[in-house]
């Protein structure tokens, strides 16, 4: 029997390291190197069997439904696999927009798995693929949540890595969100050729979170902080505080992690962000497997 419906958990991302390469392509895109791992804060979205697609959402997303990654990853998959079924789309937001942890890519991917799941479909069928990739660059790391480096655009799966465990990690988002738009036009004023991404890599690959930690690299922070001078400011902030191994801001921002020494730390740190800088924060962890389907 077909189901119904579905629930799916879509986790937001960090850039552990984002190599973001002068100049254009001709889709107007920068070519990036970005190693990313996922992480258990997540969003939920819950897909049931209607008349038509539609889509709603817990909180303002700023846009219109029909531009909404989620919508458009629905109907583009639709289309690519000759179906027109209805869905009612709702997504619960936990995670927050304009923060560079990739909740709409998130929503977008675990919308294509939902549907998937329903259609009977191979979610790293050709088709899906392709479809994440025309609706944002890191909407196909989140078909996967293995930790992978992705170079092209930022969309080509190039390497994953094993699973790095439950670390602990402590999120810092101030109340200033940066565009990423924006950021990229910043980053342009100044380009320059990032650093390699293979020491990362060689951390993940042997499951060391302190390499991991010191390995540390965006080089499209400084744009951001450019535009928004307080993610710097929380930066400096956690980079301060007991049982931080290593703090950055993660794709354009403006939210700004920490690895941490210990849930304890990482709980601790995320009590003081809002308590005494007034700033969003939670404890959260990486991703330890592949388990979204509720």
């Amino acid at each position: 029997m077909a189901l119904e419906s579905v629930d799916v958990l879509a986790p937001a991302k960090l850039n552990l390291h984002l190599g973001i390469h002068p100049g254009r392509d001709e889709r107007g895109y920068h070519r990036a190197d970005s190693v990313m791992i996922a992480l258990q804060l997540a969003d939920a979205v819950h897909i049931q069997r209607a008349d038509s697609l539609s889509l709603t959402t817990s909180v303002d997303c700023g846009v219109s439904p029909e531009r909404n990654t989620v919508f458009r990853a629905a109907q583009r998959l639709g289309e690519a696999l000759g179906r027109s079924d209805g869905w009612a789309i709702h997504v619960e937001k936990h995670v927050p927009s304009q923060a560079g942890m990739g909740g709409a890519s998130s929503d977008a991917a675990s919308t294509l798995l939902g549907l998937c799941r329903l259609w009977d479909v191979d979610p790293l069928d050709a088709r899906v693929v392709d479809v994440a990739r025309s609706i944002g660059a890191d909407v196909p790391f989140f078909l996967t949540l293995a930790p992978a480096l992705l170079t092209g655009a930022g969309d080509v799966l190039e390497r994953q890595f094993p699973f790095l465990g439950d670390v602990p990690v402590a999120l810092v988002h101030p109340d200033a969100g940066v565009s990423t738009v924006e950021a990229y036009r910043e980053f342009d004023r100044a380009a320059h050729e990032p650093q390699s991404s293979e020491r990362m890599c060689a951390a993940l690959q042997a499951g060391d979170v302190a390499g991991v930690a010191e390995a540390l690299y965006n080089n499209l922070e400084p744009a951001a902080n450019r535009l928004v001078p307080v993610t710097a400011e929380v930066r400096a902030w956690l980079q301060g505080r007991p049982g931080v191994l290593g703090a950055q801001l993660t794709g354009s921002g403006s939210c700004v992690f920490a690895i941490c020494e210990s849930d304890r730390a990482a709980c601790e740190i995320a009590r003081d962000a809002r308590e005494a800088k007034n700033w969003w924060a939670c404890a959260t962890k990486t991703v330890g497997g592949d388990a979204r389907f509720c």
